[in-house]
């Protein structure tokens, strides 16, 4: 649940929430029907972590580039079949990612969730979700059904708040992509890191060759937004910060706006994952 300390940003994002789900932008509609058929099969479930994040920060006008939704009660089998029409694959993670009309959405069993199912966070419940996100600016889920939306939140809005990146849940099987993700959210939002984060990053990122680190963002999004000088050099300077004791932060990346859909992305997923795939039921 979220803090007293928090509740007024807990109303803003509901509020933001509720707008972007009441939304009659034509464009929208392929990913509000697919949130729909969840609320309408009577699953709790919520919307996850970095969507909620931009919500926070830019308001319910702004298109998330992918949408997070985690369902409890239901196993990846019934969702499967729920959205065949738009599935693409399985996911690394447990989960299925689907495509409604250029709209890009990874969808999984509450259970399925990394840290819950290895029991790092406690309870299954939406509540301990919240603890399973490596980063405390995603550590939010709100709940789709409509009514007076649950917020649960770990830390989210102090985060937000302060500007600052840390760590939530340390544990994780992909820590370079962790890495990767943390240098591309600094960049994003210009937020500073914590000295336990930049370590992290630091250290996970010096482990391995800096092309693997490229190819795992190819792997993941299908794009590699940081090349091997970039990465060098951030690094460099996330080492130089440390060791002076000035502010943790890496320079921004120029704007850029990834496409809603991109079928040379996806087939580059789809490569990746195909030992991973999940037959599309009839």
């Amino acid at each position: 649940m979220v803090s007293k300390a928090s509740t007024v940003n807990a109303k803003v994002l509901r509020k933001h929430v509720s707008a972007f789900l009441g939304s009659r932008a034509p464009h929208r509609a392929p990913l509000l029907n697919i949130l729909e058929r969840v609320i309408d099969q009577g699953f709790p479930s919520v919307l996850f972590g970095g969507t909620l994040r931009d919500m926070t920060v830019y308001g319910p006008s702004k298109d998330p580039r992918d949408v997070d939704v985690v369902v409890d009660g239901a196993s990846i089998d019934t969702l499967a079949k729920l959205f065949a029409d738009v599935l693409v694959r399985k996911t690394r993670f447990g989960g299925l990612h689907l495509n409604s009309k250029g709209w890009m959405i990874d969808i999984w069993p509450l259970n399925q969730t990394w840290a819950v199912r290895e029991r790092r966070a406690g309870e299954a419940d939406f509540e301990a979700l919240t603890r399973t996100t490596f980063l405390n600016v995603e550590a939010v889920a709100v709940e789709l059904k409509e009514g007076r939306r649950q917020v649960y939140s770990s830390g989210f809005f102090e985060a937000v708040g302060n500007r600052v990146l840390d760590i939530n849940l340390e544990e994780n099987p992909f820590p370079e992509l962790a890495s990767i993700r943390t240098l591309l959210t600094a960049a994003k939002f210009q937020y500073s890191m914590s000295k336990r984060l930049a370590r992290y990053v630091v250290y996970h990122t010096n482990k391995i060759p800096l092309e693997q680190m490229v190819s795992i963002q190819l792997s993941h999004y299908g794009i590699a937004r940081l090349n091997e000088d970039r990465i060098n050099h951030w690094m460099r300077v996330l080492s130089d910060q440390l060791a002076t004791g000035s502010s943790l932060r890496v320079p921004a990346l120029k704007p850029t706006q990834l496409t809603l859909w991109d079928s040379s992305k996806e087939a580059t997923q789809l490569e990746n994952d195909h030992n991973n795939q999940l037959p599309i039921p009839a």
